[in-house]
Formats: structure tokens, sequence, C-alpha cells
């Protein structure tokens, strides 16, 4: 018998959020404005941010939480050695941010000077920034304290993250609706419901998606009721998951046509099925990773953070 996409899916993605334990969503963002660093290297600092958060339980591939990761530096010393070749030498204040920017609340902070050398400006910051390092106690404190505010935001908000989410299923924007509501960490008090309501955000899009297909297939046969006809609808019959809404009347479909051709529809549908495991696979795919596949087609964020500093 034909696994259920659903159930698929929920297995996949129970087992994605069970093997990432408890990480909490934030995103990595630098404000030329704010962080003060020339822009030649921010995809630098960007990736050594990227590793801190990462290496210390944090998962920075959501679009959709407010919190934010960032820096800010000042030059606190510069010298030039005439060489050759000549180094620009650099001591840098760095100070470290996690912030909430719907609330517009910092949630932890910590400060580090840097010593960068390098043969140019961009060099030496670059040098600084590697010294940025996940294991650092003052970092490893800060990225504790930053995830202790934002699991108590998590606890106390996920009513209000749901609601949202409901707001956005009637407008129909259903995938920013599953990607708020997967984003909720799992440990946290509403990661249960909100993972429940996420799972009856997707009942509603698998549910359209394979009303679709049924009248996709329904229009096909109503232009060419035929055996030629018949063997052109049961690849798309094929794709209806028996856990959907329409699937009692896709079986009373098949057996209309079934009841006007001599073909064998039912090993055609089998047949063809085995002929679009690979869409199917890509459909599963596709929705267990729905946040992440929802934020990556959304325009860079750029937040203004003048108000932490």
């Amino acid at each position: 018998m034909k696994k259920s996409i659903f159930l698929l899916m929920v297995l996949a993605l129970a087992g994605r959020l069970q093997a990432q334990d408890c990480e909490m969503p934030l995103r990595v963002e630098l404000d030329e404005a704010f962080t003060a660093v020339p822009s030649s290297t921010t995809k630098y600092l960007e990736n050594a941010l990227t590793r801190v958060a990462t290496e210390n339980g944090l998962s920075t591939s959501s679009y959709t939480t407010p919190f934010v990761l960032s820096l800010h530096a000042d030059i606190l010393d510069q010298s030039v050695l005439p060489g050759p070749p000549m180094q620009t030498i650099y001591n840098l204040g760095v100070t470290l941010y996690i912030v909430d920017t719907a609330g517009k609340k910092k949630f932890a902070t910590t400060y580090l000077e840097l010593n960068g050398v390098g043969q140019g400006e961009t060099k030496a910051y670059m040098d600084a920034f590697r010294r940025i390092n996940a294991q650092n106690q003052k970092v490893r404190a800060f990225i504790a304290t930053g995830k202790q505010k934002m699991m108590a935001y998590y606890d106390s908000q996920y009513p209000q993250i749901i609601e949202e989410a409901r707001r956005l299923c009637a407008m129909q924007e259903y995938e920013e609706a599953i990607a708020m509501l997967v984003g909720v960490p799992m440990c946290s008090a509403g990661g249960e419901a909100c993972m429940q309501e996420g799972v009856k955000v997707y009942k509603t899009i698998r549910d359209r998606y394979n009303l679709s297909l049924l009248n996709k297939a329904r229009a096909m046969w109503a232009a060419l009721p035929t055996q030629d006809g018949a063997l052109m609808v049961a690849p798309i019959i094929a794709q209806i998951d028996p856990e959907a809404s329409c699937y009692g009347d896709t079986q009373k479909f098949l057996s209309e046509i079934k009841g006007q051709v001599r073909a064998d529809i039912d090993f055609e549908v089998r047949e063809k099925y085995h002929d679009q495991i690979d869409i199917q696979k890509q459909t599963i795919e596709c929705t267990r990773a729905v946040g992440v596949a929802y934020g990556s087609h959304q325009q860079p964020q750029t937040t203004n953070l003048l108000w932490a500093r």
C-alpha cells in the first residue's frame, strides 16, 4: 500500500526536531550603520557570528524569528608598520548583541577587545574577527543568557504565535504560518501545541493540493472519456494521498472510470505511482522543510538596530 505523504512528512519533521534537541532560532544580521565595520568584511564577519551561534546550540536558518545576533565595533587604537610589506594594526572594542527586534529589547550583550594585523584595513579587520571564538567563556555565557531569555519568550508568547499563524492561514499564507509554528522549539512550553497547529495547517495544504489533482483528473476525463483518457488520468490519481479528505471521492471517480473502460486502471495507477515516486519524494522534502523553503524565498531583511546601542 502506498505510504501516506502526510505520515512521512510528520515522521521526518519530528525526527528533525528531535535531532535538533533544543535549538533555538535566530538570524545573524549586520546593519552597516550599526556594526561600523567595512562592507568588505561583512561576509567574513557573518560567517564568524554564524559559527559562534551554531557551536553554542542556536539555529541560524530561520527567517521568521524576531531574534538577531549582531555586533558593533569601535576602533580603540590604530597604527601602521612601514614594512615591507606595510601592515595595518587595529585594536577593536567589539560588543556582541542578541536582541528581540519585535519588542526592541536587548536580551544579552558582551564586550571583547580584539587585535588584528593585516596588509590593509580589510585584512586587519578580518584577522581581528577571526578571534571571535565560540568557546570563549564570555561568549558562551553571553549565548547562554540570550538562550535563557529566548526560551522565556517562547514559553510566554506561544499563544500569540498560534493566533498569528491562524491569522495568516485566514489569508491563505500557509507556508509563512508553518514557518512561524515550526520555529518554536519543541522543548519550550508551547512547542507541542505549535507543532500540532502546524500539522493542522499542513493538512489544509495537503487537502487543497490533492483536491486540485482530483479536479484536474476529472477535467481530463470529461474532455476524453475513453480508454486513452483513462490512461492519461491514471498517473494523476496515483499522486493523491490516501489521507487527503478527497480520497473517498477519488475512489468513486476511479470506479466510474473502470466502469467505462477495459484497461486495468488499478494496474496503471500502481505503475504510474512508481513513475511519480521521485516527484512525491520532492514534495515530502519540500513540506518537511517548509519553514526553510519559505524563508529562502524572502528578501534579505535589514533591521535598524541603532536603538540597541
